[in-house]
């Protein structure tokens, strides 16, 4: 059973017992035997259906962070792929001819996932097995001809490469879930009641925790690459190996900034702008990190009983500068809040990414403030659909100029599963 049905079984027994529930207090009375027993047979199935959910999220992630694994004929197929013969067939005015055979057929398979992932396309799609599947030759030179002269080195490396494991969250332990059909909606525990004390005998009052969901929706994740006319005639490698380089560059810094700090139109809500995550201030106009800061961190995440899973602190380079050059305790000046860049913090690692932002404001400190992000990766949830439509543009100024445009497109969200796991500091002045 897919997880969305699963997800809809749940909610309509859920609705089931807010049913039994309502009817006892428009009577304003007790819930009778028999209702009470309906309850407790309905709130076994909601556990059991949210077990399952749980189990099965956790199975769709191994699948989708495992290598695809492909026959000889297969990975043969894959790596004859042209992307050369796709991109001059979408221009014929460059000299290509209308799509056929497994180019063809591989166009075929990337507009049928996009459709099941409720995607229009325009121009033509490249499937995910394509994007990571291909393997790519590499030729090596060797020191004397006794050795054998050259080496041929195999290489897995689709157009995009790790694009779909690249970012320092999903590297850290998020849960990336690829091959998404139309929306997802995760529950999302917040906050349990807290418990009242009873006498002996007395009935237990009803335990209702709070839920709300994350929904994933397919957000737009675009890129361009202006391609000359001369380039179009090159190789299906060296025409892969340029595409591909810059699609990923421009991909994965869009991506990784929306999981830290994303939350406008258009983009995942980051972790920085998710309600009821821990929050540390340094100050009223921000302040050096200090070891008291980072403590904090843990303490917002410890105190909540998430300080479990894989556990980072994540910031930028910037603010790893700082803490190298900080002393951890004021009476000494040989040990520093980071020694080094292997030792980490309290025996967590510190990851480093630039897509933590150093340019926050708090107070008079406009633009020169830095993020700190401390949490559990395991969650925060990433999920992909389909693969990547391709455009090819030409107008009047690139006719002129001998070239033309290729448009990309991915879609793409993510969320925090578990605020109480996440704490940040916004407020760091490193300099």
């Amino acid at each position: 059973m897919k997880l969305k049905e699963l997800q809809e079984k749940r909610g309509s027994l859920v609705k089931d017992a807010r049913n039994i529930l309502d009817l006892a207090s428009a009577d304003n009375r007790a819930l009778t035997a028999d209702e009470q027993t309906s309850y407790a047979a309905i709130e076994a199935s909601i556990d059991a259906a949210g077990s399952t959910i749980d189990a099965e999220m956790r199975q769709m992630a191994r699948e989708s962070q495992s290598a695809p694994t492909f026959t000889k004929g297969e990975q043969k197929d894959l790596n004859s792929f042209d992307l050369g013969k796709v991109l001059r067939a979408m221009n014929r005015g460059s000299g290509g001819a209308p799509l056929d055979g497994y180019e063809a057929e591989m166009i075929q398979q990337g507009e049928a996932e996009a459709r099941t992932a409720g995607l229009s396309v325009n121009g033509v799609a490249l499937p995910k097995m394509l994007l990571v599947g291909k393997e790519s030759r590499a030729v090596m030179a060797t020191s004397s001809a006794e050795k054998g002269g050259e080496i041929v080195s195999t290489i897995k490396q689709g157009l995009l490469g790790d694009f779909y494991n690249s970012s320092v969250l999903e590297q850290a332990g998020a849960l990336v879930l690829n091959g998404l059909q139309s929306n997802l909606d995760l529950p999302r525990y917040i906050k349990g009641t807290d418990p009242v004390k009873k006498t002996e005998n007395a009935v237990a009052g009803q335990s209702d925790g709070t839920f709300d969901a994350l929904s994933l929706t397919p957000k737009r994740l675009a890129a361009f690459i202006d391609i000359s006319d001369q380039l179009l005639v090159q190789s299906s490698n060296i025409l892969e190996a340029f595409i591909g380089g810059q699609l990923r560059s421009q991909f994965n810094s869009v991506k990784e900034t929306a999981f830290f700090h994303g939350g406008g139109s258009n983009e995942p809500t980051g972790i920085a702008a998710t309600t009821g995550i821990g929050n540390v201030a340094g100050g009223t106009n921000g302040a050096a990190p200090t070891y008291a800061n980072l403590v904090d961190l843990w303490k917002q995440v410890a105190g909540d009983n998430a300080d479990i899973g894989a556990i980072s602190y994540f910031m930028n380079t910037a603010t790893i500068g700082k803490l190298l050059q900080t002393v951890k305790v004021a009476s000494t000046d040989s040990i520093m809040v980071l020694n080094d860049l292997t030792s980490g913090i309290l025996g967590r690692p510190v990851r480093s990414s630039n897509s933590v932002s150093s340019t926050l404001s708090k107070g008079t400190s406009t633009g020169n403030a830095s993020a700190i992000f401390y949490g559990n990766a395991n969650d925060f949830v990433v999920g992909y659909w389909g693969g990547v439509m391709l455009e090819m543009v030409r107008d009047t100024v690139g006719a002129k100029a001998g070239q033309r445009t290729l448009v990309a497109n991915t879609y793409y969200d993510a969320g925090v599963l578990r605020p109480q796991s996440f704490a940040a500091m916004l407020d760091a002045l490193p300099a």
